[in-house]
């Protein structure tokens, strides 16, 4: 499973590569784990937090797994006032935009899968759009595009399929 450690950036893998690959090789594979290190991998890239080594701690505490609960024991971002408005209106818009195409959509095929798929899908489509608005907040805007269009297309995939399975039943 040592693959899996170079999808991360080599700063990381620098400092934390030892110590993750023994880890792994604790861990039983896993659907389940893939995930979480792909996910891992990915927010790692997207959120390098690797300190130098001058800033270390001299202890040598500074392990992967301290590193990982103290940035989980900051509970996630924090948010401006001004930032929260603009992930709220996100949210607002993209809430608007889904109801008038759900709306057009079911006037023009009725109940079609791939329309109501988009009906079902459009709760968690519109909580991931808030979120990634309030998570990639300092990432350029296409980053915010890519990263919210990804989510929200693989939502609308999974919805469809459950739609055309529960058709056909």
């Amino acid at each position: 499973m040592k693959w899996l450690v170079k999808l991360y950036p080599a700063t990381w893998q620098a400092r934390y590569g030892e110590e993750f690959t023994e880890v792994l090789s604790t861990q039983r594979i896993s659907m389940g784990l893939l995930l979480d290190v792909i996910g891992g991998a990915i927010d790692a890239r997207l959120h390098p937090q690797v300190r130098s080594e001058a800033r270390e701690n001299s202890k040598g505490e500074d392990s992967m797994t301290n590193a990982m609960i103290r940035r989980c024991s900051a509970g996630g971002p924090k948010l401006s006032p001004r930032d929260q408005k603009i992930a709220s209106m996100a949210m607002v818009v993209s809430s608007l935009v889904l109801a008038g195409v759900y709306l057009v959509l079911t006037k023009i095929y009725r109940s079609a899968p791939a329309v109501q798929a988009l009906g079902y899908g459009s709760a968690p489509m519109i909580w991931f759009v808030y979120e990634q608005t309030a998570y990639l907040r300092k990432r350029p805007l296409f980053t915010q595009i890519l990263v919210a269009a990804a989510g929200v297309g693989g939502l609308y995939l999974f919805m469809f399929g459950t739609c055309v399975l529960a058709s056909k039943l």
